[in-house]
């Protein structure tokens, strides 16, 4: 569903189990320290505001998404606004130590205008991260090959609307003055023709470019 621009997003594109596997890879993808500012971008009904203020001890959470779901027992803790990306982020101006895009590209009308804007709002000697479909992995490969479809972009999939390749988000990271890191790799993802099986965490940790579900891009702002 879109509207201005960007989606409601539960930070659950992936689905399934692999949801709390990508969600942590992000914090540490994120370098959390106690005492920074969090802005997710995307925070659906704040799964990941929740593990940040429960183990970060964060100095303040930030939340936009275009639909208010936010669990409301957080309500008290930080504080979310509801409206669509680009346009919350151009006018409040944020600046944050941690930005996160949390399996949130993939679902928006303009991922690269407010991948370019979530950039911005990241502090002087802050981090961005984001995760996105791993559509380099063997199981995307395959069905594209025989079915001329990307997995998670299958006609029926209406939610997944812009595969996100990372060459592309660490180029408009440069861009936009930002020092991207290696990519590191989130969930297991299924083995082909196995009914639904995940790959055995051996072999996820051996071959994490081909066996995962998300793939974790994250870039620093040189301090001042």
């Amino acid at each position: 569903m879109t509207l201005g621009g960007t989606v409601s997003v539960s930070q659950a594109g992936s689905g399934g189990a692999s949801c709390p596997d990508i969600h942590h890879a992000a914090l540490i993808a994120a370098d959390a320290q106690p005492g920074l500012t969090w802005l997710d971008i995307g925070c659906g009904d704040g799964t990941i505001m929740r593990s940040i203020l429960g183990s970060q001890e964060p100095e303040f959470v930030t939340g936009v998404d275009l639909i208010d779901w936010l669990q409301a027992d957080l309500g008290p803790n930080c504080d979310v606004i509801i409206g669509p990306a680009e346009q919350v982020l151009a006018e409040r101006q944020f600046v944050a130590d941690r930005v996160l895009l949390v399996e949130t590209l993939e679902h928006v009308d303009a991922p690269w205008s407010i991948l370019r804007a979530a950039a911005r709002c990241v502090a002087p000697g802050g981090r961005l991260v984001v995760t996105t479909p791993n559509i380099a992995s063997l199981r995307h490969r395959i069905e594209l090959l025989i079915r001329g479809s990307l997995t998670a972009f299958r006609p029926d999939n209406s939610a997944h609307l812009t595969p996100v390749l990372p060459h592309v988000v660490n180029q408009i990271l440069d861009e936009e003055e930002m020092q991207p890191n290696r990519a590191t790799f989130a969930g297991r993802d299924v083995v082909p023709w196995t009914g639904g099986r995940h790959w055995a965490s051996p072999i996820h940790r051996r071959f994490a470019p081909a066996t995962s579900v998300s793939v974790v891009i994250s870039a620093d702002r040189v301090p001042a």
